[in-house]
């Protein structure tokens, strides 16, 4: 009888992550870990790039989103990056050319793991045709600037291949821009923005990253997800800002509570259906 029951129990384990090695940089090996689904797969993919200022974090922390996706059928790729700041601050000390170089070094490999993925779509069981890509906080603002990229023009032998559209889409946890003029009609993917009015760090709409003193080392103004939605309104681009009124960059982490929200988004971008740029405002204290 205890092998009966082991075995009607079996389907619902949860599947272990595989880890690849993407890349070798001096002395960081980049891997992904890749969770694949443990339903019936729906055929969609999700490169994840997780948070940490640039100074820490870690993929193995992603594994509730990987594993509350698996569940739903999605192949999730969750990818590691250099830490140009690892165990330093990100904060209104640290110079802006400083702050630059974090960010740009982790695009740099984001783009290279995307690379990695999409290069080895048929092994990784990935339709590059609903391929999306998603990060949180620095993760966030990593994706955001690989999908509107203001390096792309000085280092063309990285991000040319970006030049052709690569991602179906973006799911975006408390991220911003650092620069408004990157964000094209012509380059624009559609959007799933999450976002606290009151986020500390990463800017809800246009403001200094941080909110640091225009007088500080690190002053930077970023685009937060508001900014971003009143452009897709401008240009009638598909956007759907989840604001969540008076939270703060703990929204950053609403990866790992909101499915629903993020597969109807996803479900809705493959199908081909419209999206109008919303913000969907949603209280303090409402769930």
């Amino acid at each position: 009888m205890k092998w009966i029951i082991a075995l009607i129990l079996l389907p619902c384990v949860l599947q272990a992550q595989t880890r690849i090695t993407y890349a070798v940089k001096g002395n960081d090996t980049l891997y992904i870990d890749h969770y694949e689904p443990t339903v019936s797969p729906n055929g969609m993919s999700i490169m994840f790039v997780h948070g940490g200022g640039f100074t820490g974090g870690d993929p193995k922390n992603q594994k509730p989103f990987a594993e509350g996706m698996q569940k739903r059928g999605y192949n999730v790729f969750v990818i590691s990056y250099r830490l140009y700041l690892k165990g330093g601050e990100f904060g209104c000390n640290t110079v802006t050319p400083v702050k630059l170089k974090a960010i740009s070094t982790a695009v740099e490999d984001a783009a290279d793991a995307a690379k990695y993925i999409i290069s080895n779509a048929a092994t990784l069981k990935v339709d590059t045709s609903k391929f999306f890509i998603s990060g949180s906080s620095a993760g966030a603002e990593t994706i955001l600037q690989l999908l509107y990229n203001p390096w792309a023009k000085t280092d063309k032998a990285r991000y040319d291949y970006f030049a052709t559209p690569r991602f179906k889409g973006a799911l975006i946890f408390a991220g911003a821009l650092i620069d408004i003029n990157t964000l094209k009609q012509e380059n624009w993917v559609p959007m799933l923005l999450m976002h606290g009015t009151k986020d500390q760090l990463v800017p809800y709409g246009t403001a200094s990253h941080h909110y640091c003193p225009a007088n500080s080392d690190g002053w930077m103004i970023m685009f937060g997800a508001k900014t971003i939605l009143e452009q897709a309104k401008t240009w009638n681009k598909p956007a759907l800002l989840y604001t969540y009124t008076g939270k703060g960059h703990e929204v950053s982490g609403y990866m790992f509570r909101e499915f629903d929200k993020i597969d109807s988004f996803m479900q809705d971008v493959v199908k081909g259906k419209t999206i109008a740029p919303e913000d969907i405002v949603i209280g303090a204290g409402v769930k």
